[in-house]
């Protein structure tokens, strides 16, 4: 297999796993906070902001292994995960509206957002050439 290759399957399932585990957290606040009666929409963000810290220090040290400081990664990160985050509340309530179940329309959402958010870490986030030289 040639090395490009191999090193790009290796973070796609560095990326994939490390998202997993936030998205396992999303779904599991989700899922408690729906059970204790909480509007499902509401749910679904606040488990997706949970998901957010978690997913950043994984994606940083672990999918991307970036060198980049924090202070150009965070920011970064967080303007990716804003959309991400509008992204899953948008295609939710969008599936729920068109009668998808709640489970379903998460699922459906998250698949799309776990699309969305490779292209925004490898473009974007973690994409070092692109950082500009601070002091």
């Amino acid at each position: 297999m040639p090395k490009a290759r191999h090193f790009f399957q290796r973070r796609l399932a560095r990326f994939l796993a490390a998202g997993g585990l936030a998205t396992l957290l999303h779904w599991l606040m989700m899922g408690l906070l729906v059970q204790a009666g909480l509007d499902p929409r509401l749910a679904t963000a606040t488990g997706a902001t949970a998901g957010l810290v978690f997913n950043y220090v994984a994606q940083h040290q672990y999918a991307f292994a970036s060198n980049l400081p924090h202070r150009v990664a965070m920011p970064r990160y967080m303007a990716a995960a804003s959309l991400g985050w509008t992204l899953n509340l948008f295609s939710f309530s969008v599936l729920s509206l068109a009668g998808l179940k709640v489970l379903s329309a998460q699922f459906l959402a998250t698949a799309l957002v776990t699309v969305a958010n490779y292209f925004f870490a490898k473009r974007f986030v973690f994409h070092e050439k692109t950082t500009l030289k601070l002091p």
